[in-house]
């Protein structure tokens, strides 16, 4: 998994890079009907700083790539997606299990179960993925230098030459 980044400053071993999130709203045939589409149109995308060990200075406003392995981004997608849908309905089954099977007793003993459990899987995910920030295979790495931006004035627009 790659991106595009601009490089915003130099660390002794490192860089910092600014990046926009991405979104794949837009990218469909339906995004001019779909609301979470036009949503997106409207809201700028959230930039993000992000510290990539380089072992050379790189210029800053210099394009460079930044990848991350796909097996840690699937594993945090595990960790912060699965782990707490899985809790909840474990929850909702021990709930149900306890609270109306055995105890006769209502629904809201089964939605504080399934509600607990999950809170607690949050707590959990939580300090996990603190632990996992820190390894090495969870950081991104530099890619490649692209090089600086085109300035504004140096891009010429084809089309306007050949139509005179």
């Amino acid at each position: 998994m790659t991106s595009l980044a601009t490089v915003v400053d130099n660390l002794p071993g490192a860089i910092i890079v600014s990046c926009q999130q991405k979104s794949t709203c837009g990218q469909c045939g339906q995004q001019s009907s779909c609301g979470t589409g036009i949503v997106s149109k409207a809201l700028p995308g959230k930039q993000h700083q992000i510290r990539v060990p380089s072992a050379e200075p790189v210029a800053e406003g210099s394009m460079v790539e930044i990848g991350l392995t796909e097996r840690s981004l699937l594993q945090s997608a595990v960790i912060v997606y699965l782990i707490p849908l899985f809790s909840l309905l474990i929850g909702a089954v021990v709930g149900q299990w306890l609270f109306v099977d055995l105890a006769g007793a209502g629904e809201v003993g089964v939605i504080l179960s399934a509600l607990g459990l999950a809170g607690g899987s949050l707590l959990f995910v939580k300090r996990l993925a603190a632990k996992l920030a820190n390894q090495e295979s969870y950081q991104p790495s530099l890619i490649r230098v692209l090089g600086e931006p085109l300035a504004a004035t140096m891009v010429i627009n084809a089309a306007d030459q050949d139509s005179e």
